[in-house]
């Protein structure tokens, strides 16, 4: 399998249909590449594929909710955040830390 951060850099250009060298780390998949929800989706589905863990969709919804509370997302939903959420799933599915919404003091205040 690839890295994880290329693996995802892929995963997103694959659901979007954009070249992978638009998609950056701090790369905002809606308000610079036009993804919508329906998009997280496929993307969620792709990434149960790759890595071999069962995500449910509304897992992938409680993660952005906790992880941006009350706070638009257009700007804030990247590339590394699809990442983190990748890590969390992973190390979930091990067993090496209980499931949670989001990680440990990684919420976004600004």
């Amino acid at each position: 399998m690839d890295d994880l951060a290329t693996l995802v850099r892929r995963l997103v250009a694959e659901t979007l249909v954009v070249d992978a060298e638009r998609v950056g780390p701090d790369t905002a998949l809606m308000a610079e590449l036009g993804a919508e929800s329906i998009d997280f989706l496929d993307l969620v589905f792709r990434l149960e594929e790759e890595l071999g863990v069962a995500i449910p969709f509304d897992r992938w919804s409680r993660y952005v909710a906790n992880r941006f509370p009350a706070q638009p997302v257009e700007q804030r939903l990247t590339a590394s955040v699809v990442k983190e959420f990748a890590e969390t799933m992973l190390q979930e599915a091990a067993g090496s830390v209980p499931p949670r919404d989001t990680l440990d003091g990684a919420r976004d205040s600004t």
